[in-house]
């Protein structure tokens, strides 16, 4: 499904714990992994004319040490027996991330959520958070940990994967079986009904029939996760089990991937609720912003 990884960096260290994944999921997969630095365009006033620093030279300056810097983080990959590329260019990080995506079939982004910038600045909300707006390619990001070092080793050994009984949602389940199959990773099938209390603002109704309805809102997403599981194994997916949970969907699934050791949780960025309302900001976000763990991002096609 992927045939190449691409890993933007900054030459941070909290950009580089995403290297561990990239090589994880690059055996695995048996991808590409194409290292992208992007440097910041200099400014027309900046250089020293009388000292012969001009700001051309100072671009080429930058690009030489980039190149340097993606070729020392490529030797071990391909020590490692990976297939890797480097690329530096100059411009819109986002924007270039996004480009790049797109020039290579069955690409993967993977990246992390903080930069040289330092954490306070970009978090969310910046290069990685317009990347994962604008992009239509699947994106791993990475929250930065104590000790993850670009030749740790990064392990995935659970899957979680939320659906809701929409075909939008389900678009994810194929990356699901890509990943387990790719790193002999077990899957959890979770779904989340809603309270009473969503049912209490819906109709008038005796309190009794509240739990009825609710009861059964859990018999039917049981009775739809034992039919995807039965799928997943029938393509060789080792299913670890099915939770279906009340209430809070994003917080149900942080829960479970926070309780779950050397877990990825896989989504789409949409639900049942469509396109024009479950766009990031909803469930698919809160899950990104708030996942101590690797979330893998899928933006699903009108097609599918």
């Amino acid at each position: 499904m992927y045939r190449h990884i691409l890993v933007p960096l900054d030459g941070s260290e909290l950009a580089e714990q995403v290297v561990p994944y990239a090589r994880l999921l690059g055996k695995g997969l048996k991808a590409t992994v194409d290292l992208l630095r992007v440097t910041e365009p200099v400014p027309e006033n900046v250089g020293d004319i009388l000292r012969g620093k001009y700001p051309h030279e100072i671009s080429a300056g930058l690009q030489s040490q980039a190149k340097k810097y993606l070729e020392g983080l490529a030797s071990p990959l391909t020590r490692a027996g990976l297939r890797t590329s480097q690329a530096v260019q100059e411009g819109s990080a986002a924007d270039l991330i996004v480009s790049q995506a797109e020039r290579q079939p069955d690409t993967l982004i993977a990246m992390s959520t903080h930069g040289r910038s330092g954490i306070t600045r970009w978090v969310m909300g910046s290069v990685t958070d317009k990347v994962l707006h604008a992009t239509s390619n699947p994106l791993l990001i990475i929250r930065p940990r104590d000790g993850l070092a670009p030749g740790a080793e990064a392990r995935i050994e659970n899957i979680i994967a939320p659906v809701d009984g929409s075909d939008i949602a389900e678009q994810a389940l194929p990356h699901v079986t890509a990943m387990a199959k790719a790193l002999g990773a077990k899957v959890t099938l979770v779904r989340v009904v809603p309270t009473t209390g969503y049912y209490l603002g819906m109709m008038d109704y005796p309190s009794a029939a509240y739990e009825e309805l609710l009861q059964a809102e859990e018999d039917t997403a049981t009775e739809y996760l034992d039919q995807v599981s039965a799928r997943l194994k029938n393509e060789g997916v080792s299913v670890a089990g099915t939770r279906v949970g009340r209430g809070d969907a994003a917080g149900a699934i942080l829960d479970l991937a926070q309780a779950t050791v050397n877990s990825l949780v896989v989504m789409t960025t949409h639900g049942r609720s469509g396109v024009g309302r479950w766009v990031l900001g909803s469930v698919a976000d809160r899950v990104v912003r708030n996942s101590g763990g690797p979330v893998l991002v899928v933006r699903p096609s009108a097609a599918g």
